[in-house]
């Protein structure tokens, strides 16, 4: 049985917008302008105040290394990069907590992430992606070419020169940093935009989803050139878990497994994977579903009970979060639990 771990209540609605979560820590938006950022592992902690943009903050996210853990925030006027626990030490003694600018007046922001070295940071604004420094105020390159604007860039793990964008106009773009050129730009793969794109190191694939439920994953070759290995629909991977179940149910009595609303919700992004890269989670509007990787089937799907005012993807983060930290590869072993509860990651007007 899984239990609530972490409930957070927002004083704004959340949808679509980057939230922030790490192994250590958690991330919201605060008032608009300022964060709360939480302790994952002391839930009783008073969380940190971290003050600094003159507009909403649209996107957040902590950097790939446990130590220092570096957190990026972005509105319209800032991108700011912050040393946790150093705004913490601070904060203990009385002081302001700071972070140190590292791009100015870039637009709306709606995805930051990290290189794996987190030296890098790629900030998607409209059609543009920016390649910005997190040592200093320095934009290191500035790359063009989706007629869409972009919902998120992700680093190469095994190869820090190469970027991957998604974007509105239903492709994504393979991206050399050194020069700035495209490696590889992919067909028109769906009627609905792409929302995000997860990276493995070890089979070398790309897997993107888009927001009708629609999943790819595909191959790259010695030139980054991108292939495609197979193609997901989880509105009919779905129908065929829950099939399963019920013959399960049947022959062994009713275990009352929920299955959640008949309707799909638009919204579909990839996260994860596991340590053995046997599997991934894909996020949406419902549940975590999670899918592995050699048949292509969810070996369970994680409902939520209830839609709270529309948020999605904060219900989506925090949950993830709890999920990987509890079960993390050993999920392999055993997943035939239930979900029994709901994060409250809740809105008030």
């Amino acid at each position: 049985m899984i239990n609530e771990k972490l409930s957070l209540t927002c004083d704004s609605l959340l949808s679509h917008r980057q939230l922030a979560c790490c192994r250590s820590y958690s991330g919201i938006p605060h008032r608009g302008k300022n964060m709360l950022i939480y302790s994952n592992n002391q839930t009783q902690q008073k969380p940190l105040l971290l003050t600094g943009h003159h507009d909403d903050i649209s996107a957040m996210a902590f950097g790939k290394r446990s130590n220092p853990v570096i957190l990026c925030s972005a509105s319209s006027d800032y991108i700011i990069l912050w040393d946790v626990e150093a705004c913490q030490k601070r904060t203990q003694e009385g002081k302001l907590a700071a972070g140190m600018v590292i791009g100015t007046l870039l637009g709306n922001v709606v995805h930051l992430s990290f290189c794996f070295s987190d030296e890098r940071v790629a900030a998607c604004s409209g059609t543009t992606l920016y390649v910005l420094s997190s040592k200093r105020q320095e934009v290191i390159c500035t790359l063009k070419g989706h007629l869409g604007p972009l919902t998120s860039a992700e680093f190469c793990t095994w190869n820090p020169n190469v970027l991957v964008s998604t974007s509105e106009d239903r492709t994504f773009k393979v991206w050399d940093l050194k020069t700035g050129a495209v490696f590889y730009q992919s067909f028109v793969l769906s009627g609905s935009p792409l929302l995000s794109v997860l990276l493995l190191e070890k089979e070398q694939h790309l897997i993107t989803g888009s927001t009708d439920g629609q999943v790819w994953c595909f191959s790259f070759d010695d030139d980054y050139k991108c292939h495609l290995v197979k193609k997901m629909d989880l509105q009919k991977m779905e129908k065929r878990h829950k099939w399963r179940q019920e013959t399960l149910n049947h022959q062994g009595g009713d275990r009352n497994i929920y299955h959640g609303s008949t309707t799909w919700f638009s919204i579909c992004f990839c996260v994860g994977p596991c340590r053995d890269n046997s599997w991934f989670c894909i996020g949406s509007s419902d549940g975590l579903y999670v899918v592995e990787l050699a048949t292509s089937e969810l070996l369970t799907v994680l409902y939520f009970k209830g839609r709270l005012l529309g948020v999605s993807f904060p219900q989506v983060f925090f949950f993830v979060l709890f999920f990987f930290q509890k079960y993390g590869s050993d999920f392999c072993e055993r997943h035939n639990f239930l979900y029994n509860g709901k994060q409250r990651i809740s809105a008030r007007h």
